[in-house]
C-alpha cells in the first residue's frame, strides 16, 4: 500500500539523517516530514502529530543551533498563527546570518509598526543578500515616496533592474517585471524611454513569472490590440483566465465580459459564468464589477432578477465613487 511504501521510504530517510550531523540533510528531513504531514496524512490524526512531532523536533534543534533556513521555516510558522512574539526573534537571528527571506521579514514587521529607520534597514540588508523581494520593497518605496524616501525614480530604477538581473525566478521579480513595464509604457525621460516592444517583454516576463497583473495586462493587449500585439481574443482569454484564477480582480471582470459576448471560435457566450467572475470581482470591492452586478441582478443577467441585491450592489459602487 501507500502507507508501507511511504514507511520504508521515512525509514531509510531516518536511519540516513541519524548517520549524519548534516544541516541541510535534517533539514530536508524535517520539512519532508511536515509535506508529508499536512499532504499525505493530513486525515490521519494520530500519524499527522506522531510527524509533525519529529519534524519540529529537528526543526527547532537546528534553530537552536543557528541554522538560519530552519529558523525562517519555523518562523513562517509561528507567522501563518499570528504569533509574532515566537516569530520574530527567530527572523532576527536568521537575518544576523544575512538570510535574505529573514531580513525581509523583519523589514515588514518594523514597516507595520511604521518603524521607517528599522523597516529601511532590513529591507537593505535583504536586498544585500539577494532577496528580489526586498529589492521590489524598496523600488516601490522610492517609486512613490514611501518609507520615508522621497520620490526618485533613478534609484526605483535600479532596484527593480538589480532584481530583474539577479535571475531568481521568484514572484518578487515577476512583480519588478510588471513595475518596470509600466514606466516603459509611458516614458518618463531622461530616465526611461518610451518603448512599447521592451514594455511587452517585460509584461510577458512578469506573466510568466505569475505576477497576477502581468497576466492581466497581456490579456488586455490581445483583447484591444496595445503596444504592438494582435487583436487575438484566445491570447486575451488565456491570460485573463490565468489571472483570475490567480484572484486578480481586475482580470475576473474582464474575463466577464467575454463571457458576456462569446468569442466567435474560441468561447460561447455564458451569462452564469460572466455573472459568477462578475460576482468575484465585485467581492473584492472592484468598482466597475459593483455596478456590473447591479445591472446583472437588475436585468436578471445570468441570475434570477433581484431588486434589492441590484440596489445594494448600485449603492457599493457609487459609495466607491462611481458616477453612474
Amino acid at each position: 500500500s501507500d502507507l508501507a511504501t511511504f514507511q520504508k521510504t521515512m525509514n531509510a530517510y531516518r536511519q540516513n539523517v541519524k548517520k549524519t550531523s548534516d544541516p541541510v540533510l535534517q533539514f530536508n528531513y524535517a520539512k519532508f516530514l511536515v509535506n508529508a504531514a499536512n499532504n499525505e496524512f493530513q486525515n490521519d490524526k494520530k500519524i499527522r502529530e506522531d510527524l509533525l512531532e519529529e519534524g519540529y523536533r529537528f526543526l527547532k534543534k537546528l534553530s537552536n543551533n543557528g541554522y538560519p533556513e530552519a529558523q525562517h521555516y519555523l518562523a513562517t510558522f509561528y507567522i501563518n498563527d499570528n504569533d509574532y512574539d515566537k516569530a520574530l526573534p527567530l527572523l532576527v537571528q536568521a537575518a544576523k546570518h544575512n538570510h535574505g527571506p529573514s531580513c525581509f521579514e523583519v523589514g515588514k514587521y518594523y514597516e507595520r509598526k511604521r518603524d521607517n529607520v528599522k523597516a529601511n534597514q532590513y529591507y537593505k540588508k535583504a536586498a544585500s543578500n539577494n532577496s528580489v523581494a526586498g529589492m521590489h520593497r524598496l523600488g516601490v518605496a522610492s517609486l512613490k515616496g514611501e518609507l520615508g524616501h522621497r520620490k526618485d525614480l533613478k534609484t526605483a530604477v535600479k532596484w527593480f533592474k538589480r532584481a530583474l538581473n539577479s535571475n531568481e525566478s521568484d514572484m518578487a521579480t515577476g512583480k519588478c517585471a510588471f513595475e518596470m513595464a509600466q514606466l516603459y509604457e509611458v516614458g518618463y525621460p531622461p530616465v526611461i524611454y518610451q518603448d512599447d516592444n521592451y514594455a511587452l517583454e517585460l509584461f510577458v516576463q512578469g506573466a510568466e513569472l505569475q505576477d497576477v497583473k502581468s497576466q492581466y495586462k497581456l490579456g488586455e493587449c490581445f483583447e484591444r490590440g496595445y503596444l504592438g500585439c494582435p487583436v487575438d481574443a484566445a491570447q486575451s482569454i488565456h491570460w485573463y483566465t490565468v489571472s483570475a484564477e490567480a484572484g486578480d480582480a481586475q482580470a475576473q471582470f474582464a474575463l466577464a465580459g467575454w463571457y458576456l459576448t462569446g468569442a466567435e471560435e474560441v468561447m460561447e457566450a455564458n451569462d452564469q459564468e460572466a455573472f459568477r467572475l462578475c460576482h468575484l470581482s465585485a467581492k473584492q470591492g472592484y468598482t466597475k464589477a459593483e455596478y456590473a452586478l447591479g445591472y446583472f441582478f437588475e436585468m436578471g443577467v445570468g441570475v434570477p432578477v433581484n431588486n434589492t441585491e441590484s440596489y445594494k450592489w448600485y449603492k457599493k459602487a457609487a459609495d466607491h465613487g462611481d458616477k453612474r
